[in-house]
């Protein structure tokens, strides 16, 4: 019995150029048969598009990092995001207030501030956390009036995905991240309302009833607690 070698060979063919092919051939076939790569999800496209004063950023191991807080951005679109996170709130870093990541309605993902970098997205809760912006109306532009303490948008279906994929990618980067929180659960303080002073309104709503922790937790297969050490 002639080999397939041999047969190969008699024939002109290169045998290890076809095992190379085949193999090339079956393993491009396994990856597009899965829904994602490489670790079971798409790979979300993300737009590198850092902040001005990114590098007055205080700089940090990620080896630390332990939760992802979830924000919705209170404003109309992504270009007043972006305003409000290039002013300068703090003269001394010359920094100001912002996420980490901003997903847009369509989908559209932004990083404004490197994963390396401690954006100021949540009093106290800073240093070993990834902040997450929703484009979301929310109480916009009355947030803080006692007759409107009411989020008025719902998440798109769009928005959900993309935030689903970018945690997961993020989880199989960092894999101390454990936990999720939602911005209003750590920062808890009360304002004066602007159109009564005997009245306080929560100073952070967000990301509010609208957003699916159900699912979301379900997809990412974070805890949904407060880490013990911040």
């Amino acid at each position: 019995m002639i080999s397939s070698f041999t047969l190969y060979h008699q024939l002109g063919i290169n045998y290890n150029f076809i095992m190379r092919t085949l193999s090339i051939l079956i393993i491009s076939i396994l990856i597009s048969a899965c829904s994602y790569w490489p670790f079971g999800g798409e790979e979300p496209v993300v737009v590198d598009n850092k902040l001005p004063y990114w590098l007055n950023l205080q700089a940090r191991t990620t080896d630390e990092l332990n939760m992802i807080v979830i924000h919705a951005t209170e404003l109309t679109d992504l270009d007043e995001a972006r305003q409000y996170g290039e002013r300068v709130l703090y003269d001394e870093s010359g920094t100001g207030a912002s996420g980490h990541y901003y997903i847009d309605r369509d989908g559209t993902i932004e990083q404004y501030v490197p994963d390396n970098r401690i954006a100021n997205h949540v009093s106290g809760w800073n240093a070993k956390t990834i902040g997450i912006e929703l484009i979301n109306k929310g109480r916009y532009p009355n947030w803080y009036h006692s007759d409107h303490q009411v989020m008025q948008e719902a998440y798109s279906e769009a928005q959900i995905n993309a935030l689903i994929l970018l945690v997961n990618k993020l989880k199989a980067r960092y894999p101390t991240i454990n936990y999720t929180q939602g911005h209003e659960e750590l920062d808890t303080r009360m304002v004066v309302s602007d159109n009564n002073p005997d009245i306080k309104v929560p100073r952070k709503m967000d990301p509010g009833p609208y957003f699916p922790w159900d699912r979301f937790i379900k997809a990412v297969d974070l805890k949904k607690e407060t880490p013990s050490n911040n």
